[in-house]
């Protein structure tokens, strides 16, 4: 799968640099983990869009193992803690990785009006192997396009979700693995009915 053309030089590098250091130690330590975001969005063939930093997600003691692995990589700009916004929920933190933003988000929680997302319930299904990108020799966990989609709709995000539709229509999306994302009605009405349209799935 070709990366798409807003991969930067240096968030290359600072991916590299946060998989040497965590895939050993997640992997000791038995803990899902995935790209998430921007990031995932471009190492699957997303053009036209430069992610501006890295978004790593695993679980809530995933989030602490990762954050001894990456901290001694570059600058810890916030330790990993919960914390809770009006949007997210998460063990999150923060880290500077070769001057690119590394967050770190444990048991992450997608909330607004009139939907949730709780990306725990998700990792059983990104660690199929259809969902793992090579990547400087490496094959790493990528949360897929069509939960991005679903995400960015949920989050009302018109640009992104647009973006990530078209390029699914355009080079093929797994229908299957979308119908059962849509099944749960904690999505919301408007999520559901908006991803069923952009994506012409009742055509």
């Amino acid at each position: 799968m070709p990366c798409g053309d807003g991969m930067t030089d240096g968030v290359r590098r600072a991916l590299s640099a946060c998989i040497n250091a965590i895939i050993p130690t997640m992997f000791r330590a038995q803990q899902p983990w995935a790209v998430m975001g921007s990031t995932a969005s471009v190492l699957q063939g997303i053009c036209n869009y430069t992610p501006p930093d890295i978004d790593l997600v695993t679980t809530r003691d995933g989030a602490y193992i990762m954050s001894g692995s990456i901290g001694g990589l570059g600058a810890t700009m916030r330790q990993v803690a919960y914390s809770e916004s009006e949007l997210y929920a998460s063990h999150f933190g923060i880290f500077e990785v070769v001057d690119v933003k590394v967050e770190v988000m444990g048991d992450l929680v997608i909330r607004v009006a009139d939907g949730v997302i709780d990306a725990t319930q998700h990792f059983a299904r990104w660690s199929d192997k259809v969902r793992l990108i090579h990547f400087e020799e490496h094959h790493i966990p990528v949360v897929p396009l069509e939960w991005q989609l679903v995400a960015n709709v949920l989050l009302s995000r018109p640009e992104r979700s647009t973006g990530i539709a078209d390029y699914l229509l355009a080079h093929g999306f797994d229908r299957a693995y979308l119908d059962a994302l849509l099944l749960d009605k904690g999505h919301g009405e408007r999520t559901i009915a908006t991803v069923r349209e952009i994506m012409h799935l009742d055509d």
